[in-house]
């Protein structure tokens, strides 16, 4: 996978997500919050589970994450108890 060209603000995320195609506009050092794009949409995201980060299943753009390589992680609820 090769890296986007970019320009001014090369050190913006740049996270596309994987449904919406939007793209976060904030800078690299913005973890732990979410993804934020110009539009005002927020999404955390986690390698994904169908190709395991690859990006690509059988040599095509993965049909889960669109060949992003993650996926939208639905933030669960803090006081709900985690097994483990």
């Amino acid at each position: 996978m090769t890296e986007l060209p970019r320009g001014i603000g090369k050190d913006l995320c740049g996270r596309v997500h994987a449904i919406t195609g939007a793209e976060c506009y904030l800078p690299d050092t913005h973890y732990p919050r979410p993804h934020h794009s110009l539009t005002e949409e927020s999404w955390h995201d986690g390698l994904c589970t169908t190709c395991a980060g690859s990006g690509t299943q059988a040599g095509t753009p993965c049909p889960s994450c669109n060949g992003t390589a993650f996926e939208p992680l639905t933030p669960t609820d803090p006081t709900t108890p985690h097994p483990g």
